[in-house]
């Protein structure tokens, strides 16, 4: 049974997320994140908890301003040399990782 055939779905609120100001206060009320209904709906990648965000937070890295993509790929190597944090997604898309690998190598 899919996640769809069993009613749960993947894309859907599970964060707020807050705007700050650069002194780090609050500004406004907040959004849910990765509402499939609101197509300005912020999507939260966590890259030491899942590693298909963090292969993405790379390819985001590569492909904007410089002085930005630079500071990203400074995180991501924090990132990489702290202990694994997988959590629920972060597990299978791990597995999915490591079977599309081992297909790509199977041929």
């Amino acid at each position: 049974m899919t996640t769809q055939e069993s009613g749960d779905r993947l894309l859907r609120p599970k964060y707020m997320v807050m705007k700050l100001n650069n002194e780090g206060e609050t500004i406004g009320d907040g959004m849910n994140s990765t509402n499939p209904k609101d197509v300005n709906s912020p999507f939260v990648l966590m890259p030491r908890k899942d590693p298909v965000a963090f292969h993405a937070m790379r390819a985001y890295a590569d492909m904007c301003e410089t002085p930005l993509g630079n500071e990203i790929r400074a995180w991501l190597r924090l990132i990489a040399q702290a202990e694994p944090l997988y959590g629920t997604q972060g597990r299978k898309n791990r597995a999915a990782i490591q079977l599309r690998l081992l297909a790509e190598e199977l041929g």
